[in-house]
């Protein structure tokens, strides 16, 4: 994937398609960028190339970006951050400067901020994101080994139910812990002992997160939850994080025997590890390194589809910029086949002004493809988790409590619900939970109650847990869920939805 271009992508057009329509014009842009000091002058030249993708941008430069298009704090640099472990490129350097000269200056700043994390304060993404890089600039850091085990306690709790540019900082927060010398083992401890615990109800993040890591304690966790996974959830995350340790070429003879036993029967099977088991077993069969090559073109139909979803967003705009890294991210937003990508593409596109415009889109491709096969509703269901607010979230509502809806489809809805925003009222809950249990028999019905118990914890709609656990009929495992989601300390869902 093409992370330069898609990062310069992103700037034109936040630039171009922004709040102040003066900085439409590259110039003027240039002529605002310096503050005194604290940031020096550019060139246009610079911003052009920049923005083309022929040069990285430095992280320091999307700061900018945010500050003078008046866009929230970490909206641009979380994704510089996040789309090289998304892509299988190597992570760039991230909060950290690197200059050791400044860590007396900056040592009261990150003890302030070590106090917030452990205690019951809030502490913001862009909090995390500061501490995380000044630890990273100082690996020698000697702090109390209780001190770790909070923060990285602390910290992977917000990541599972964090949401957005929320959850990225402190994806990749968490990242830079598991790789601080000293602090790192803190981390991976935090995730192996949750990784062992049945009825965590984030169990395929947790474990996935383990592959941001080169520590041998979290690839012998990641190899020993693919060959005696907890349960099936953590058997997925196993497999995600391996997809990227592999890459890194991390794994010993022993450990790639072991993961070739389990992985090479899934590879090519067409189920939901396939894409990933795929990737690992050519890594861990092929002798010269295999190159990152792009997704398959496009055929005919989908091309169509693609050309119908960015016409409709662009049309929103009286001046829209270029449109090749649009359609390219459309595409491997509905139609890449491995999930990280996808991931990216729709991060990315959630960080420009395409954002709702897409939405609105894929909500016109979504109504027409309600009653037919599950397969293209729950494509677009899952791309509008990042795209998508209040319009999508009624409808996903619509979707859960309608009759005649393939059950994967209401499944996914279930699960999308979380990412649309927090003002579904209280009495579409009770009347959604009330009809899902009443129609209770099978694992589907399981999942989708489960979904609605993922989507009530991370709004915070106690009362709806309360509710599963109070009522007769929930099954076993969905007040095992209720029971995780209210545990959460509340300082936690405050912090992520700061």
């Amino acid at each position: 994937m093409r992370v330069r271009e898609w990062l310069g992508w992103m700037l034109r057009v936040c630039r171009t398609l922004g709040v102040e329509s003066s900085y439409r014009n590259r110039s003027v842009f240039a002529r605002a960028w310096s503050d005194g000091e604290r940031v020096p002058a550019v060139h246009v030249s610079t911003i052009q190339r920049w923005e083309s993708g022929l040069v990285l941008a430095p992280r320091d430069a999307l700061k900018r970006y945010e500050e003078l298009l008046r866009l929230p704090a970490g909206q641009l640099t979380a994704m510089y951050d996040l789309l090289p472990g998304l892509t299988r490129h190597p992570r760039l350097l991230s909060a950290g400067t690197g200059d050791l000269g400044q860590l007396t200056a900056h040592g009261s700043r990150a003890g302030v901020l070590l106090d917030q994390v452990c205690s019951d304060a809030t502490v913001t993404g862009s909090e995390w994101d500061e501490l995380t890089g000044l630890l990273a600039q100082w690996p020698a850091a000697f702090l109390p080994p209780r001190m770790w085990e909070a923060m990285a306690q602390r910290l992977l709790m917000e990541m599972l139910v964090a949401d957005g540019t929320s959850w990225a900082q402190r994806y990749e927060a968490l990242a830079r812990l598991f790789n601080h010398p000293t602090g790192g083992t803190a981390a991976i401890d935090a995730c192996t002992s949750a990784a062992g615990l049945r009825h965590h109800q984030a169990m395929t993040s947790t474990v996935a997160a383990l592959g941001a890591s080169d520590h041998t304690d979290s690839i012998t966790a990641l190899v020993s939850q693919v060959h005696n996974p907890t349960n099936d959830r953590a058997l997925t995350g196993a497999v995600a994080g391996l997809a990227e340790t592999v890459w890194r070429g991390r794994l010993n003879t022993a450990q790639r025997g072991e993961v070739m036993a389990v992985l090479q029967p899934l590879s090519g099977s067409g189920d939901a590890l396939d894409v990933w088991s795929t990737e690992i077993v050519e890594r861990l069969t092929t002798k010269q390194p295999v190159r990152r090559t792009p997704g398959p073109a496009p055929d005919d139909q989908r091309r169509h589809v693609v050309d119908r979803v960015t016409s409709r967003a662009i049309a929103r705009f009286d001046s829209p910029a270029d449109h090749e890294e649009l359609r390219e991210l459309v595409h491997c937003l509905l139609f890449h086949r491995n999930p990280d990508i996808q991931l990216a593409a729709s991060f990315t596109l959630a960080a420009t002004p395409y954002r709702h415009p897409l939405a609105a889109a894929l909500r016109q491709e979504l109504t027409g493809a309600l009653a037919g096969p599950s397969g293209w509703s729950t494509t677009v269901l899952s791309a509008l988790r990042a795209l998508g607010g209040e319009p999508e979230l009624r409808l996903a509502e619509r979707i859960v409590t309608a009759t005649g809806i393939p059950a994967e489809t209401v499944r996914v809805a279930a699960f999308a619900i979380a990412h649309l925003g927090d003002g579904t009222p209280l009495s579409w809950w009770q009347n959604a939970v009330s009809q899902r249990l009443a129609v209770v028999s099978g694992p589907a019905d399981l999942e989708i109650l489960r979904g609605l118990a993922y989507s009530a914890g991370i709004t915070g709609q106690r009362a709806v847990l309360e509710q599963l656990l109070a009522d007769p009929r929930t099954p076993f495992d969905s007040r095992a869920a209720a029971t995780w989601w209210l545990d959460l300390p509340p300082h936690v869902l405050t912090s992520v939805h700061s």
